[in-house]
């Protein structure tokens, strides 16, 4: 059926204009095509997503909303989950020592590790995007290379060398007559948590630095010409131009620091197992132990640690939501 236009004529009766061209009638197409299009996108959106919210249902919702009603109950992982026991799991957790002494062992692991690691890989980033240093490829190289070595292995390989019997780093000292006979870093408290620290930052310091790169990239190159020109040392361009500008990426890099340290636990098991005694514990290595440490084991008891460390790792990373914000702002006023 053709489509044409009418007007009134001088005494009222309508008369048909000629039929309305194909130009008259593109935008009902292009209106048409525009919704098809719509409808398409939103079904790839769907088949696109469907995958990642599958496995996000699959490996982290359900996984949480089962731990938190396992914790509620006196299970040990098999069979029938049957004996509730209501707020007593975390009862009994909050009196307990030992959770105590692992949640002060994380946290000072986490504080070392980021105040330690973070200015060295800053430091380090800043080097290597030097335009007068040669051969940053082979830096970069070295110092991410720790990085694909697996956790469990590294901490082997620092069981050998700190052997305090046969350990390589014993017998430099002897040779270099340092020391008399060999000394045990695992022996104490404190040599134990320096070692873990330690390693722990020589395995993932390559990780850091990469951030602190891509944040100085950032930066912009006509920022450092007009410095120049204004006759600006070295120290004044990093002081007032690249701290401030990478200020915002600085406090989301932190962030990141301090929640994946929290997550140690193949170091732990290598190197100290929680020793000596149990004063290397952590967060980690604790619910592993109550969990399948031993027999029967307590695996709704572990579950009620994992959720109370939950709570006060969420405490502390709400905390610095709000320099986060602080540093959006910051990042809106220098336009980085």
């Amino acid at each position: 059926m053709t489509t044409t236009d009418t007007a009134p004529a001088p005494g009222g009766e309508k008369v048909t204009d000629r039929p309305r061209s194909p130009a008259a009638r593109a935008p009902e197409r292009a209106d048409h095509s525009r919704e098809r299009v719509r409808g398409l996108d939103r079904i790839w959106l769907i088949v696109f997503l469907a995958p990642f919210l599958l496995l996000y249902l699959g490996f982290t919702l359900w996984p949480l909303a089962a731990t938190i009603y396992y914790s509620f109950f006196d299970w040990s992982g098999l069979g029938p989950v049957e004996d509730f026991v209501g707020a007593g799991n975390y009862g009994t957790i909050l009196a307990d020592p030992l959770f105590w002494v692992s949640v002060v062992n994380t946290l000072i692991f986490a504080l070392l590790t980021t105040v330690i690691k973070l200015p060295i890989s800053l430091v380090a980033a800043i080097v290597l995007t030097r335009k007068w240093l040669r051969g940053k490829r082979f830096f970069r190289t070295m110092f991410f290379a720790p990085l694909i070595i697996p956790v469990a292995m590294a901490g082997l390989v620092f069981t050998y060398l700190l052997n305090p019997s046969n350990g390589a780093l014993n017998a430099i000292l002897r040779d270099l007559g340092l020391v008399d006979q060999g000394f045990d870093v695992f022996a104490n408290r404190w040599s134990a948590l320096l070692v873990l620290v330690l390693v722990s930052i020589w395995q993932i310091f390559g990780q850091y630095m990469i951030y602190w790169i891509a944040a100085l990239q950032n930066v912009p190159e006509e920022v450092y010409e007009a410095a120049a020109i204004d006759g600006a040392s070295e120290w004044k361009k990093l002081t007032r131009i690249t701290l401030p500008m990478i200020k915002p990426v600085a406090v989301i890099i932190t962030l990141l620091g301090l929640v994946n340290a929290m997550h140690v636990f193949g170091l732990v098991v290598t190197l100290t197992a929680g020793g000596p005694g149990t004063s290397t514990y952590m967060m980690s290595y604790y619910i592993y132990q109550n969990a399948f440490g031993s027999v029967p084991f307590a695996y709704g008891y572990a579950s009620a640690a994992a959720l109370l460390f939950s709570v006060i790792a969420f405490v502390l990373v709400s905390a610095q939501g709000i320099a986060v914000r602080r540093a959006q702002r910051l990042r809106k006023e220098y336009g980085v």
